[in-house]
């Protein structure tokens, strides 16, 4: 039986279409000129290469630059979320017909995740937000930081199901015996170690019945 459902944030308790995340990335461009003053030239390269080796922007900014974490989070995060996203009913429905206990797990801030927790109209659902600083020196997709998440939730993987837009993001959930569900994937997503597919992150109820019903 499910206990938890670990949901992440960005693009995926939203579309990936509302263009926040949009907004979001060129502030990391913006911060990465304007306060870490590099060369605009180069910050599309130097991000897609701190993506692939450390798994977020920030963490490689961190770890080569001695990145301040909270001045770039707060920097980048400087956005009017209502702008780009509205109340999800279908969603809340969703959630509100699911009695497994429901927690976010992102690479972004708390207090940004419940800014879109708010604008969505869902955050009376989550017990918990497990953030970028919450595990340290290990964010997503660390294997550590779901090792971590399962611990404090005291409860094994096989108990949990990880939602998220991210590919990358479900293989250590995997690993773990997390129930994998992949929202909205980009055609040339690779799907291996993936149980489930949704179009909608409020499609979620219906793969936890199945799940439920034995048919993972």
């Amino acid at each position: 039986m499910l206990e938890f459902l670990v949901f992440d944030l960005d693009e995926t308790i939203y579309p990936r279409d509302s263009g926040l995340m949009q907004a979001i990335s060129a502030r990391i461009s913006a911060y990465m000129v304007e306060r870490m003053e590099m060369d605009p030239e180069i910050v599309p390269t130097l991000r897609r290469a701190y993506w692939e080796q450390y798994g977020t922007t920030s963490r490689g900014l961190q770890t080569l630059h001695g990145l301040d974490v909270e001045d770039y989070m707060q920097y980048v995060h400087d956005i009017p979320v209502h702008d780009y996203v509205r109340p999800d009913l279908a969603l809340d429905r969703a959630l509100n017909a699911l009695s497994q206990r429901k927690v976010i797990f992102t690479n972004a801030t708390e207090a940004h995740a419940r800014g879109v927790l708010e604008a969505i109209g869902v955050a009376r659902h989550f017990c918990g937000i497990y953030d970028v600083f919450y595990a340290g020196h290990e964010s997503k997709p660390a294997p550590g930081a779901y090792r971590r998440l399962v611990q404090d939730l005291d409860t094994t993987g096989d108990r949990c199901l990880m939602v998220e837009d991210s590919a990358r993001n479900l293989q250590p959930a995997k690993a773990l015996g997390m129930v994998t569900v992949l929202v909205n994937p980009l055609p040339e997503t690779e799907l291996d170690g993936i149980d489930h597919v949704v179009a909608r992150v409020s499609d979620i109820a219906e793969v936890v019945r199945l799940v439920e019903a034995g048919g993972k």
